[in-house]
C-alpha cells in the first residue's frame, strides 16, 4: 500500500487551521450496480478500457478492501445513505415488486424514522438530487423528495429497460422528474448522465450533493449496438453486451468529470464511485480471483469497486488497504462540510483522518454483515461466515484472500469468539420489516455449503 500525506490544511480535515474563509466541497455519490470487482480497468480488467473511472483513482484513493454493507441492491442502498447498518432498522431484504405474506407494498421502503445523508446535506445548506435507481420505496411517504432531495429524475424499482419503453408500465419503472412521468427517449445511462450535468451546470454556483445511482450494469442486458460492436472479439455474448454497457457508463462518469473541469469545479468536489454489491452472475460480470458472487457473503458478493477524489486535499494515485465500508460515506461527507465530529448514531467513521495519514490505525476493527439465513463478521483480517443448519467458514484474508482454505476446524477458540461477536452485534439489531420469496432463502443456503 502507498499512502503520502497531503498538506497541512488537508490534515486538520478542513477544520479551523484551514481558516474560515475555506469553501465547502461540492459532493457527488456515484453508484455502479452489479459490476464485477474486476471489470474497470483500475480493479484489473483487460476487457473493458475505463478511462473516466479509472481516473476517478488515480485523482484520489482506490480502496482494495471496500465493502457494501450488503450482497444485492436495496438493502445496500439503505446502509450507504443513512451510514447505519441496515439491520438496525428492518431493511435487511430487497423490496419486492409484488406483495409478500404479513407485508404490503404501500408499507415497505426506508424507514421513515431513518436520517439520510440528503437529508443532512439539506440541513448544511446544500442543493441536492437523486439521478437514477431509488429502491428504497414505491410510494409517497418513501419518494425521494420527502427523503431530503430537492430534485429527483429517474426510476423507483431496482430495474428496467435502457431502451424507451412504449408499453403500458407500472410506476415503479416510469422516469419521473420529480413525482411526474416523462417522455421515454435515449439510452438510460447517457440520459442519467445528462440529466447529472445538467444539474450540475445549474449549481455551479451553490454547493451541491448529487446522488448519482445508475442502473448500469444491472440487467437487463441492454447495449447500444455502436458500443457492443467494440467488444466483437469476446466469444461470450452477453459479456460482449456487458462491455458495451460497462463502456457507457464509463463514459457517462467522464461526461460528469468534463463538465466539472470545464466548469472550474473539479478540485474542490469530493466524488466517490462504489459499486452496490459483487458482480452477478446473470450479467456476465466477473469478481476475477474473488470468491463468489451477488447474493452471498464471501469476498465477491461484498468486496467492491469503491474510490474517492478531492484533488484540492486528498492525496492522489494510492490505494488504501485497510477495510472501509460504504457506511463510511455519510459520516466523511457531513465532517467535511460541517466541521463537525460525525453523529455517534452512525456506523461509519470519517474516513479523511485515515486517507491524510493522521491516523494510520484501521477505520474498522470489526465489520458485519447479515441477510436472513447468512451473516458474516470480519475482524482485522479473519472472517467468518455462518449458515443457518450449515457449518461455518473461517478464513485469514491475510494469507488467504480468496477464501480457498476454511481453517474452522484450525481454530475452535477464534470461531467461538467470532459467533460470540455477531451475536452481540446482532442483540442491537431488530427483526426485518419484511422479508422475500422463500426461494432467496434456500438460494442463499445452496450458495454456502461447503460443496458448492
Amino acid at each position: 500500500m502507498r499512502l503520502v500525506t497531503a498538506g497541512a490544511c488537508a490534515a486538520a480535515i478542513f477544520s479551523a487551521a484551514c481558516g474560515d474563509g475555506a469553501e465547502r466541497p461540492s459532493v457527488i455519490v456515484i453508484i455502479a450496480d452489479d459490476a464485477g470487482y474486476v471489470d474497470f480497468g483500475s480493479y484489473g480488467s483487460t476487457e473493458f478500457p475505463t478511462p473516466n473511472i479509472d481516473a476517478i483513482a488515480a485523482r484520489g484513493v482506490r480502496f482494495t478492501a471496500g465493502y457494501t454493507t450488503a450482497s444485492v441492491c436495496s438493502p445496500s442502498r439503505a446502509g450507504l445513505i443513512t451510514g447505519r447498518y441496515q439491520q438496525r432498522f428492518g431493511h435487511e431484504f430487497n423490496l419486492p415488486r409484488t406483495p409478500q405474506a404479513g407485508s404490503l407494498l404501500e408499507n415497505m421502503g426506508l424507514r421513515l424514522d431513518q436520517r439520510t445523508l440528503a437529508d443532512a446535506m439539506q440541513a448544511l445548506g446544500y442543493r441536492t438530487a437523486a439521478i437514477g435507481k431509488w429502491h428504497l420505496g414505491y410510494t409517497t411517504p418513501y419518494h425521494p423528495l420527502e427523503r431530503g432531495f430537492d430534485e429527483f429524475f429517474g426510476f423507483l424499482h431496482g430495474s428496467r429497460s435502457y431502451f424507451p419503453i412504449t408499453r403500458d408500465m407500472d410506476g415503479g419503472t416510469r422516469i419521473l422528474r420529480n413525482d411526474a412521468p416523462q417522455p421515454e427517449q435515449g439510452y438510460l445511462t447517457d440520459v442519467l448522465a445528462d440529466e447529472a450535468t445538467a444539474f450540475i451546470e445549474r449549481n455551479r454556483d451553490q454547493q451541491f450533493f448529487l446522488y448519482l445511482s445508475f442502473n448500469a450494469v444491472h440487467t437487463p442486458m441492454h447495449a447500444k449496438p455502436e458500443h457492443e460492436s467494440r467488444f466483437a472479439s469476446i466469444d461470450d455474448e452477453r459479456r460482449r453486451t456487458l462491455g458495451g454497457m460497462t463502456l457507457a457508463l464509463d463514459e457517462a462518469v467522464g461526461q460528469i468529470t468534463a463538465k466539472l473541469d470545464d466548469l472550474g469545479l473539479l478540485e474542490n468536489t469530493l466524488v466517490f464511485f462504489i459499486n452496490d454489491n459483487g458482480g452477478a452472475t446473470n450479467n456476465a460480470s466477473t469478481n476475477g480471483p474473488l470468491r463468489g458472487q451477488k447474493g452471498d457473503k464471501f469476498e465477491g458478493g461484498i468486496r467492491v469497486p469503491f474510490m474517492v477524489q478531492w484533488p484540492a486535499t486528498l492525496p492522489q494515485g494510492v490505494d488504501y488497504a485497510l477495510p472501509v465500508s460504504a457506511l463510511d460515506i455519510f459520516p466523511t461527507v457531513t465532517s467535511t462540510v460541517s466541521g463537525r465530529t460525525a453523529d455517534s448514531s452512525l456506523d461509519g467513521v470519517n474516513l479523511l483522518p485515515y486517507l491524510t495519514g493522521e491516523i494510520a490505525d484501521r477505520p474498522h476493527e470489526m465489520l458485519y454483515w447479515r441477510r436472513g439465513v447468512v451473516a458474516a463478521v470480519r475482524r482485522g483480517d479473519w472472517k467468518l461466515i455462518r449458515v443457518a443448519g450449515e457449518p461455518a467458514w473461517l478464513f485469514d484474508l491475510a494469507d488467504d484472500p480468496w477464501e480457498e482454505r476454511n481453517r474452522l476446524s484450525d481454530h475452535p477458540a477464534l470461531v467461538e469468539e467470532l459467533l460470540e461477536a455477531l451475536d452481540g452485534w446482532e442483540a442491537d439489531m431488530v427483526e426485518p420489516l419484511w422479508r422475500t420469496d422463500p426461494y432467496w432463502t434456500q438460494n442463499q443456503i445452496e450458495k454456502h455449503r461447503a460443496n458448492q
